[in-house]
């Protein structure tokens, strides 16, 4: 019965499709801002990395260049006959002198200052953007500081080194916006000492991160280190000129999305009511058929899990309505066999009498007395009806039995042996394989694993007809023992084969039908089961499977 306080299939389903469509509509606004940033911040980055690029190339060029005027300088003739003279003649004449002088001139736009110290690492000579010489310090200007080697022309032999002083601006490239980047800023640190050769309008510390907020914007940073000239660069530009077109494309795409959320809400609200109206309809057959209502149907909507889920309702119930016919059969089954159990009781014991009587009276019958054919027949029908009354006794009690140890051997060798008689009469021979001398032990009762070896046995030597054989086998499979019995009689016809563990059902005119119940209950009993497998005119395999145990 519906709660007074529960919601209705309906609201149910509109409610999931309203959280279905508001949450990922927030966590997609959140998504598609987050994704405007890192696009921007990709985009800029890229950027970056181009513009650096450019840069470094045309610093590298113009290194070659600067590179090349200060090689002039140390490989003058004046320097050279200098060094290789420095210790004999420390001071340099007046006409080298004018010489580094004449040379440095040709290049004071590039080379702020220029020393040339000698082997020992003495500042022999300097050149300074003054135009003379001087034996003073290098100026104090920010520069970058490049160090050469001295070599001798003719020997290759090292003579000193060239300490100069490169203008930064005769290594950059120049224009606003370093490498296209609008708003970028350039910094130039010495990889020696760490110094900026720059000015800068932003603290030098922040270009030691790859992002940094400045202005309350975020920038973003790209480096690269040079070893000729030994410096590192760094690139820097704000993100928000970069982030804020996709940010903008987001915010019209969230405002899309959340327009067709709306018309899908929208929609799926009037499409529930078909649903749901469907499914209350379910609903109440469902109800009546709680109540005992077995013949209540439902219609049948073709196509949709709805229709789909109405088959199976109705599939469902006609199961359940045969199921309760089956299980009306089998408690009538039951009574017919607790009857039957009542009435061997009262069967057997007279019938034990009369055989003990005709036995007394076979004994004192002389041994070529007529009569002795008329009793043997007289015998063998009560040992037919006394087994028939045993197998009537043992329905009644094999669904409960003591289980112990048991080799599975001794009752299935019982069995043989009570079968022989019978199997003698049909013509047939016995062929086994009992897979050796050691144990096979199963948890069981040996009496019922007897009765039903003895069914089957019976059944297997009654299917021969008058020729054949019966093969019965033992092997073990993993953690288990299998027993087959087969024959090679007329088998079972393929119409039959589900009905034979059916109480009192036989193909044989004679038959009681209790053979392969019984030994089916027996093997339910014992957690087993039988498996039949049977070919018309070529014979039938009944395989019983167990579980081993341990002795006792």
């Amino acid at each position: 019965m519906k709660s007074p306080n529960s919601l209705s299939l309906r609201s149910k389903f509109i409610l999931i499709v309203l959280i279905g469509a508001v949450l990922p509509l927030a966590l997609l606004g959140l998504w598609l801002n987050r994704t405007a940033e890192r696009s921007g911040e990709e985009l800029l980055h890229a950027r970056l990395q181009t513009s650096l690029g450019q840069i470094v190339d045309e610093i590298g060029l113009r290194w070659l260049s600067r590179r090349s005027q200060l090689l002039r300088l140390a490989e003058c003739s004046a320097v050279q006959v200098a060094l290789r003279d420095s210790l004999a003649s420390p001071a340099m004449g007046e006409e080298a002198q004018r010489e580094l002088a004449a040379l440095h001139a040709g290049m004071r736009d590039a080379v702020e200052s220029a020393a040339i110290e000698d082997g020992s690492g003495a500042v022999r000579w300097t050149v300074a953007a003054e135009g003379g010489s001087s034996g003073g310090g290098l100026l104090a200007s920010p520069a970058l500081p490049v160090r050469l080697g001295v070599y001798d022309n003719a020997s290759g032999a090292r003579l000193g080194t060239l300490d100069a002083r490169m203008v930064m601006s005769s290594l950059l490239p120049g224009g606003a916006g370093w490498g296209g980047v609008s708003g970028s800023v350039l910094a130039v640190f010495d990889r020696g000492t760490g110094a900026a050769l720059l000015p800068l309008s932003i603290d030098p510390a922040l270009f030691g991160r790859e992002s940094f907020v400045w202005g309350e914007e975020l920038w973003l940073t790209v480096r690269h280190e040079l070893h000729e000239p030994p410096m590192e660069l760094v690139l820097a530009a704000p993100v928000s000129p970069f982030s804020e077109p996709f940010q903008q494309a987001a915010e019209r795409n969230l405002y899309i999305v959340a327009i067709v959320a709306f018309a899908a809400f929208a929609l799926a609200t009037l499409l529930t009511r078909r649903t749901t109206r469907a499914l209350v309809r379910l609903a109440d057959a469902a109800e009546a058929v709680s109540h005992g209502d077995l013949d209540r149907k439902v219609e049948e909507a073709p196509g949709d899990e709805v229709g789909r889920l109405a088959r199976a309702f109705n599939a469902m119930t006609e199961s359940l309505r045969r199921t309760l016919r089956e299980l009306s059969q089998r408690q009538a089954l039951a009574a017919v066999g607790e009857f039957a159990a009542s009435l061997a009781h009262e069967v057997r014991n007279p019938l034990t009498s009369i055989r003990l009587d005709l036995q007394r009276v076979e004994e004192k019958l002389p041994d070529d007395s007529d009569a002795r054919d008329l009793l043997g027949r007289a015998l063998g029908e009560i040992e037919r009806v006394d087994r028939s009354v045993t197998g009537a006794l043992r329905v009644a009690r094999s669904g409960s039995v003591t289980l112990e140890p048991v080799d599975i051997r001794r009752p299935l060798e019982a069995a043989i042996h009570s079968a022989e008689p019978e199997l003698r009469a049909h013509g047939g021979r016995l062929e086994q394989e009992l897979g050796g001398a050691d144990p096979l032990w199963v948890k069981g009762d040996a009496p019922a694993l007897e009765q039903l070896f003895l069914n089957l046995l019976l059944n297997a030597a009654q299917a021969l007809d008058g020729h054949g054989r019966v093969e019965v086998s033992v092997a073990r499979y993993r953690a288990g023992v299998s027993i087959s019995i087969r024959d090679t009689g007329r088998g079972i016809p393929l119409g039959n084969i589900e009905r034979i563990f059916e109480p009192f059902y036989s193909t044989r005119p004679e038959g009681t039908g209790l053979g392969l119940a019984i030994a089916q209950r027996i093997a339910t009993a014992h957690g087993g089961a039988l498996e039949i497998e049977s070919t018309p005119g070529a014979g039938t395999t009944v395989r019983l499977r167990l579980a081993q145990a341990s002795p006792a």
